[in-house]
């Protein structure tokens, strides 16, 4: 047995396997280190770290009695090498975007706080019901279709659609769509109020809508302004004037100002709230957990003004809108214009789903609802689900002709509103109620000249009936799944208003969503409309000609031709005249 290293045998190296051998000291180091770096499979640190770490403690803080204390150094250094997972902001970087998304999603993840009890009805009370709002289910399907949002922002609106019906007075909710702006984008989801909301809304507006003169009023202000100058004017003549009349240094009075014949025609007004293009009310939000937005009703020089430019959007409600023609208001009335106008042309139904009549009273009130349309002469604006409703087969509903989709929109008339409104109506004759209806009235006639009404298709038209740009199909209509027949999907698109979908679950299920930016197609090159002529102040006639400036040369010549010519006086009477004059000379000198 060798105890000492004097006993190692140096004469022989290769003494084999028995024999005595001089040992590899860096070989022996590294293997010990390589043990003492083996990491542990519950923490993952090792032994060598640990002693490193422990030694340095020790010899930084020198302590007495150190072998005492060796055992509370080594926990004190385990407890500072662990890091649990739960704290996240002060051990794991969290970008700022994150940082900010979370702190907008906690509020809306947190549960409602409990209502302050109220002596309302219950039935007031009652709140939008939410289980048509399955955005998941929603999702799937669109999905199927390969359109879609992220599942998050799925979850996160329908959650924020929960508490806008807890904080808004809401009858109905739906999730109408996203439209994308270069800056930021909009979440927007369809609303209907209750129907107090509406009169109080209404009788709000009949008193904001009262009729204001500012314009009568200004050329009153006018009319006072030039003859209170014209009076001054007349003053300073007066004091001025010296000597013989019309010497004075003050011109002429100035004609008076001309007059502004020109009449604009009667701005049709919008439709009060609940009724036509502002049927619905809508809110938009930029990104989930924002707050939501009331977009403002609409007007009908809104509606006709938009459809003239071609703007997108930012992101920003408060943007101004800059464009020619003028649009009357800023990004959060465009907006609204546009959701309107999309609606409008997008929403669409499987036919027969829809039926004009009140579904509670069946055969009877259909033809009743029919009886006072043919009395009104007005198309029907009001329509229910029908009860009897048999979904067509899918091969109906991926017909090319599109006979099986109708529109449930109003159509938006090119006055601007969904109702046509008269500018000029019938005289008032003082006539009682009673007095002048039937075929006597028809033959009276409105003042002054009379406007054809504008009319449009009426609700529940079969999409077959749509014009066509061109050569472009308004409406084009595919199958989600050629393989399962069984589950597939008729997805309609609106190729007038790209982003705008409508699928239908074999006729059962069917939803309108719209993902894009909001513009209308356009089949050639947009081109804003050009500047109007430049009006003419003055009509043109002999009194007002343009000619050249006359040079110095003939201007001479005009005063040499234009001095007083000298008077001839004949022989005679220039003898006659001294004699005269002789005379009157010698009188004065006797006086």
């Amino acid at each position: 047995m060798i105890t000492d290293i004097t006993d190692y045998d140096v004469t022989h190296e290769d003494a084999g396997p028995l024999g005595n051998q001089i040992p590899n000291y860096e070989k022996e180091f590294n293997s010990a280190k390589v043990f003492l770096q083996t990491a542990s499979s519950a923490t993952g640190d090792n032994l060598y770290d640990h002693l490193t770490e422990v030694l340095n403690k020790i010899l930084a803080e020198r302590p007495e009695n150190v072998i005492d204390f060796f055992e509370e150094y080594s926990r004190k250094v385990k407890e500072q090498r662990f890091k649990p997972l739960t704290d996240h902001l002060e051990d794991i970087y969290v970008q700022p975007g994150r940082f900010s998304l979370a702190n907008k999603i906690l509020p809306i993840l947190s549960p409602l706080p409990p209502g302050e009890p109220s002596t309302v009805d219950p039935e007031d009370l009652e709140l939008a019901d939410m289980s048509n709002n399955n955005l998941i289910e929603l999702l799937y399907y669109l999905e199927q279709c390969g359109i879609g949002l992220p599942r998050s922002e799925m979850i996160f609106v329908m959650i924020s659609m929960r508490n806008l019906v807890h904080t808004k007075p809401i009858a109905s909710i739906r999730f109408w769509g996203k439209i994308f702006g270069t800056i930021s984008n909009y979440l927007v989801v369809e609303t209907m109020l209750k129907e107090e909301e509406y009169m109080k809304r209404n009788e709000n507006y009949q008193e904001e809508q009262a009729p204001v003169e500012v314009q009568d009023e200004m050329a009153l202000n006018r009319g006072e302004a030039g003859e209170t100058s014209a009076a001054l004017l007349e003053i300073e003549k007066r004091a001025g004037m010296g000597g013989e009349e019309g010497s004075s240094k003050y011109p002429r009075p100035l004609p008076p100002e001309p007059l502004i014949h020109y009449e604009e025609l009667p701005e049709p007004p919008p439709e009060p709230s609940g009724v036509g293009v502002n049927k619905k009310v809508f809110y938009v939000c930029n990104d989930i957990g924002e707050s939501w937005t009331e977009l403002p009703d609409v007007t009908p020089k809104q509606i006709r003004t938009a459809r003239q430019i071609y703007k997108s959007f930012t992101g920003d409600l408060e943007a101004e809108i800059q464009s020619y023609p003028e649009f009357p208001g800023k990004e959060k009335e465009y907006l609204r214009v546009q959701i309107a106008r999309i609606s409008a042309g997008t929403q669409i139904a499987p036919l027969g789903y829809f039926t004009f009549g009140g579904a509670e009273l069946g055969e009877g009130g259909e033809e009743e609802d029919e009886f006072e349309e043919a009395a009104g002469g007005a198309s029907k604006t009001h329509y229910s689900i029908n009860p009897r409703y048999d979904p067509p087969p899918l091969t109906d509903l991926l017909d090319q002709s599109m006979s099986f989709w109708v529109h449930t929109e109003p159509y938006i008339l090119p006055q601007g509103r969904t109702t046509w409104w008269n500018p000029n109506p019938m005289p008032d004759l003082g006539e009682e109620p009673g007095e002048g209806y039937g075929e006597e009235e028809e033959e009276v006639k409105p003042r002054g000249e009379r406007v054809e009404p504008e009319t449009g298709p009426p609700l529940l038209t079969p999409l077959s009936e749509d014009a066509v740009l061109e050569t472009v199909p308004p409406w084009s209509v595919r199958v989600s799944s050629k393989i399962l027949e069984g589950f597939a999907l008729a997805v309609v698109r609106s190729n007038i208003w790209p982003g705008a979908y409508c699928f239908s679950n074999q006729g059962k299920v069917f939803r309108n969503v719209y993902l894009g930016f909001g513009h209308k197609y356009v089949e050639h090159n947009f081109s804003p409309l050009p500047l109007p002529a430049v009006q003419q102040e003055y009509p043109i006639g002999p009194e007002i000609l343009e000619i050249l400036d006359p040079t110095g040369a003939e201007e001479e010549q005009w005063r040499i031709d234009h001095l007083p010519k000298p008077k001839v006086i004949p022989v005679g009477e220039e003898a006659e005249g001294e004699e005269e004059q002789e005379e009157e000379e010698e009188e004065e000198d006797e006086d």
